[in-house]
């Protein structure tokens, strides 16, 4: 029988984090899935390190040289067997239950499931917790990426665009919530190291990715605006690479900006549950129990 979630990871010299990994996906609830993962050029042990995993759930796709992640979620997709596909990045962290509630979502006819996350900095200190922003308020950033599990279908239609190294997620995060039903679930699942990728160039790729996807999007007819509307956006995005690129100046500039950034919006007596907590600390410990990870002899 074909399995009921494909969670895709791509992974470019993820070395560190492979087992990390696994482990948490073993440790789900919820166990009727397969793990796709593509090996986005690697240089590292990336890929001697998942063949030596022992589990035939897992799938692996490995080519040379490095395409970026838009190439990479693409061939996952392609690659996928579930009825759904759920996104599962190599250096994000996610809690046990995960898998059982987007499952949960599925049986009752969403379209799509994404939920908040917590926001930790490279020791696993908490940050915040980012929540939804309204789409009329925030175009691409309604939900974050690495929260989504949807059907394999509805991915395939969307899809990512191969030639995006940063930011491909974004025609997904506009597209779903505008034509779909989603349950955006007022808890956290997802665990995300957001200082890993917290620097001006990468703020500019993004930007820059977002901004011609948008493009695209408008001009395909598949996002739905007036002109004068588009064309507000237009000036919006303009302005804020401008701004960017002139940080270039004075780079650390843009991580005072970072800590302005507004983490969306949560339900008012929500807050993270003490056994959330705990589970960060035990990963931060490296006391991760049991140890799932098997490797072939």
């Amino acid at each position: 029988m074909l399995p009921t979630f494909s969670v895709i990871t791509p992974i470019f010299n993820g070395e560190d984090f492979v087992h990390r990994c696994y482990s948490l996906l073993s440790m789900q609830t919820f166990t009727d899935w397969e793990w796709v993962v593509v090996d986005d050029g690697s240089t590292d042990k990336t890929a001697d390190l998942v063949r030596q995993i022992d589990d035939e759930r897992v799938r692996f796709i490995t080519y040379m040289p490095n395409r970026g992640r838009g190439y990479a979620r693409t061939r996952a997709l392609e690659a996928a067997c579930g009825e759904w596909m759920v996104v599962w990045d190599v250096d994000d962290l996610y809690f046990p239950d995960r898998l059982e509630k987007i499952n949960k979502a599925r049986l009752e006819g969403y379209d799509f499931f994404c939920s908040y996350a917590v926001i930790v900095d490279k020791d696993l200190q908490i940050k915040g917790v980012r929540g939804f922003q309204s789409p009329r308020k925030s175009l691409m950033l309604c939900f974050v990426h690495h929260t989504l599990g949807c059907p394999i279908e509805i991915a395939r239609r969307i899809g990512y665009n191969s030639s995006f190294r940063a930011a491909e997620d974004a025609t997904m995060l506009v597209t779903l919530p505008k034509n779909y039903k989603g349950q955006f679930y007022d808890d956290a699942l997802t665990i995300n190291q957001e200082s890993r990728e917290v620097n001006l160039s990468y703020a500019i790729a993004c930007n820059t990715s977002q901004f011609q996807q948008l493009q695209q999007m408008y001009h395909k007819g598949s996002l739905k605006m007036s002109w004068w509307l588009y064309l507000a956006l237009n000036v919006k995005w303009r302005i804020k690479l401008l701004i960017l690129n002139l940080m270039r100046l004075t780079p650390r500039l843009y991580l005072e900006t970072v800590r302005l950034r507004p983490y969306g919006q949560k339900k008012p007596e929500w807050v993270l549950p003490p056994e959330r907590i705990a589970f960060i600390e035990q990963i931060r410990s490296g006391n991760l129990q049991p140890d799932t990870v098997r490797l072939s002899q």
